[in-house]
């Protein structure tokens, strides 16, 4: 039975109008939003042809939001499910196009395309832009730079390049600019640039690659409904009544183009009623939203400001280290444009007699690691403290969290957990079941689209064999065999030998024969079918190697979804061969690409539901959600920067000349040509870069605060040294002085 505070009664006694609300993390938002849809459609505020709209960030809450409501609706007696719709934005954005596609000028048949077959698009086309316009590279990388090392490295030059990219195309899609407006803007205002030409061209070839394959993104559907609801002023009004309220989630996470489609559909008299958190706007860098809509609306003539600052979450010390955040932030951030990052109000407990009242203050509940350490040991650190912390009886029902800055490192410290015994959870891009499946299957394929090469069966080979267990002597001898089948003078003999003589002998090796059968022997046999196997289409070849390998009805499920995957790859790619479907397994295998298996780390994912297990991610993805102990990783001024003159921004490549963010400069070009503001675009080189620094800062700043309030009774906090080079992030420093001046740490 949910029984509201009085901050939560006042909303709850909304009626019509314009409302926003500051809610802090922890503070039952997104009940508070559910039991307020029960109420309207209880007090009878809508009619029988009308529905509440709930507009949210990502799936998964559009599921808690149905299942709350539905609750509320239910305790009542009355039907469920009727009254109400729960959609993201872009699932509105969907509806409003489908219903209409005939006034934005796409057909009944339209198909969405997702974000990695949008970013493989652009990829493709900036890789060729960047091979034949060799001068983007003689402008962006620095003179003594070794150019195919840039190209070599991990995350370098053309992820750099259709990275900038992608986000041109999506601010450009957000401010409605198609490719040829923003070609007339540049020849009005005589404007010559290298990377402006660039991504103008990328986007017009991504353009016409969407329009031959009939398909929309996401980003188009956002601004097409847009376009819709302003060419047809009947149509508006009959959503306007449709839905008489709209209530939105995550409202810090608005963008403009979504703030514009609200704001249309709620008309200058509706009711519309937002919530949200501006300290936790963590996706700037990522997405085109910005926290500055959310703040604009909570001062705008007309809104109720409503606040909820009270939260039962973290016990009172970790609510006092988060708070002492903001406060430092606010009054003595020596960067003063970083002082206004985070904002008021603060966070308060819960008062007595609370339903929902903060967990007590535990001895050492709170350690923050101020020596220095490299990432191994810091990874050794955090694996040995949460076996210490597991090995207590009373801890093994409790619920632990290890939150990275990025996935790579997530995915060590998932495998040092692991090594050691230890049973996690994963919620990175795709979890290590899933990789480790996706990088087997890929090394086949490459290895399938050139059967000559005895590096490439001998990696095939170990990658299989290596995901299986194994004593150490059979890694010894697994490990001899593939550096001998590395060295095979002529693969071919090895599968087909000639008469006379055993595929065997055509291994050098001083194992002896038997020897070599049990460990080769199956692997080889299993080849010779998939040779015969290359003439099928990319799925049934998958399927095939699949069910050769794998056993488990969870492999041979991910197997098919995969297999699926490069199926719908194939048609939209007729040109791509075997070695074009192992890159595509590459990414997942990487992490660099999102992909759901079947496993239990795969689903919806409830804390609660894994006691005593470890979960892995990073902190953007644990947003939303709670643990009884978290322990926050490389809190550096690498990933954590704050403005200073020796911090590093993970944007910015060593290879690219010095205080130039390519990115950050293409999209000012951008934002300047969108409202024909000459000054902007006279702006020396540099100048958008900084910009972007303090940007950037101030979203790392309130991700920190992000993951301090993750944690109900006990947080752990670290940093290390990354390459050698890295400090303490100062924020983490500053609270080091403030909680050592009030508190003893372990």
């Amino acid at each position: 039975m949910f029984k509201p505070r009085l901050n939560q009664i006042e909303i709850l006694e909304y009626e019509k109008g314009k409302m926003g609300i500051s809610a802090v993390p922890g503070s039952g938002k997104t009940h508070t939003l559910s039991a307020l849809a029960a109420n309207l459609i209880l007090r009878e505020k809508i009619g029988n042809e009308q529905e509440i709209l709930i507009v949210t960030l990502v799936n998964s809450a559009v599921d808690n939001f149905s299942s709350r409501i539905a609750g509320f609706i239910r305790e009542a007696g009355l039907l469920e499910n009727v009254g109400y719709r729960v959609r993201t934005l872009h699932g509105l954005a969907h509806d409003i196009v489908r219903e209409r596609p005939d006034l934005v000028g796409v057909s009944n048949q339209f198909s969405i395309i997702d974000e990695t077959e949008s970013f493989r698009m652009i990829d493709q086309i900036s890789t060729e832009y960047s091979r034949v316009h060799s001068e983007v590279e003689d402008f962006l990388i620095k003179p003594d730079v070794d150019r195919n090392k840039a190209h070599r490295s991990r995350n370098g030059w053309n992820s750099l390049i259709t990275s900038l990219n992608q986000s041109f195309i999506n601010q450009a899609k957000d401010l409605d600019l198609e490719p040829d407006e923003i070609r007339l803007r540049m020849n009005k205002h005589q404007l010559k640039d290298i990377l402006l030409e660039m991504a103008v061209e990328v986007y017009a070839q991504y353009q016409r690659g969407l329009k031959y394959r009939n398909a929309l993104d996401f980003a188009d559907l956002i601004r097409l409904a847009y376009r819709a609801l302003i060419s047809d002023q009947q149509y508006l009004e009959r959503l306007r009544s449709r839905w008489p309220y709209i209530l939105e989630d995550e409202a810090q996470d608005s963008s403009r183009t979504q703030e514009q489609i609200l704001r249309l559909l709620t008309g200058p008299d509706g009711n519309w009623v937002r919530v949200g958190d501006p300290n936790q706007a963590i996706y700037e860098t990522f997405t085109t939203a910005n926290p500055k809509y959310l703040r604009s609306f909570l001062k705008e003539p007309g809104v109720t400001a409503r606040s909820l600052p009270h939260s039962g979450r973290s016990s009172r010390c970790i609510i006092n280290l988060a708070n002492s955040l903001v406060m430092w932030t606010r009054e003595n951030h020596p960067v003063h444009e970083l002082r206004s990052s985070l904002d008021l109000p603060l966070i308060l407990p819960t008062p007595p007699g609370d339903p929902q009242p903060n967990p007590p203050d535990l001895p050492n509940a709170i350690y923050i690691k101020y020596t220095k350490s490299t990432a191994d040991e810091e990874i050794r650190n955090v694996v040995s403290s949460i076996k210490r912390f597991l090995e207590k009886e009373e801890n093994q029902q409790k619920t632990i969290a290890v939150l990275c800055p990025i996935g790579l490192h997530g995915e060590k410290v998932a495998q040092a957990l692991q090594n050691a015994g230890v049973e996690i959870v994963e919620m990175l891009k795709s979890t290590q079941t899933t990789r480790t499946t996706a990088r087997v299957l890929e090394k086949i394929l490459l290895y399938l689209a050139n059967p000559s090469d005895p590096k490439n069966f001998a990696q095939a080979f170990s990658t299989y064999k290596n995901s299986l267990e194994h004593n150490d002597e059979e890694k010894q001898l697994l490990q001899s065999i593939t550096s001998t089948i590395r060295k095979c003078r002529n693969l071919e003999d090895l599968f087909y030998p000639a008469l006379g003589s055993t595929w065997q002998t055509c291994i050098e090796s001083s194992l002896r024969a038997d020897q070599i059968t049990e460990l080769l022997g199956d692997f080889r046999e299993k080849c010779i079918r998939w040779h015969q196997a290359t003439i099928l289409p990319i799925d049934q070849l998958v399927l095939t190697i699949t069910n050769d390998l794998f056993t488990n009805p969870a492999d041979l499920a991910l197997g098919y979804k995969l297999a699926l995957l490069l199926e719908f790859s194939a048609e939209l790619h007729p040109e791509y061969e075997l070695a074009d479907f192992a890159m595509e397994l590459s990414d997942i295998s990487g992490n660099a690409r999102k992909f759901s298996g079947f496993s239990d780390e795969d689903t919806r994912f409830d804390p609660d539901m894994h006691k005593g297990k470890v979960f892995v991610s990073t902190f953007h993805k644990a947003k939303g959600l709670e643990w009884d102990r978290v322990y926050l990783l490389s809190v550096n001024n690498y990933d954590f920067p704050s403005a200073q003159s020796d911090d590093k921004y993970i944007g910015e490549k060593w290879f690219i000349r010095e205080n130039f963010d390519p990115q950050a400069e293409v999209l000012s070009k951008l934002d300047s040509l969108s409202k024909n503001d000459i000054s902007q675009l006279l702006l020396p080189p540099g100048e958008a870069t900084l910009k972007a620094r303090l940007e950037y800062s101030a979203e790392r700043l309130r991700l920190l605060f992000v993951g301090i309030t993750r944690a109900r009774e006990s947080l752990m906090i670290s940093w290390n040294t990354g390459k050698g080079e890295s400090r303490i992030a100062l924020p983490l420093e500053s609270l080091y002085t403030i909680w050592k001046g009030t508190h003893e740490t372990a």
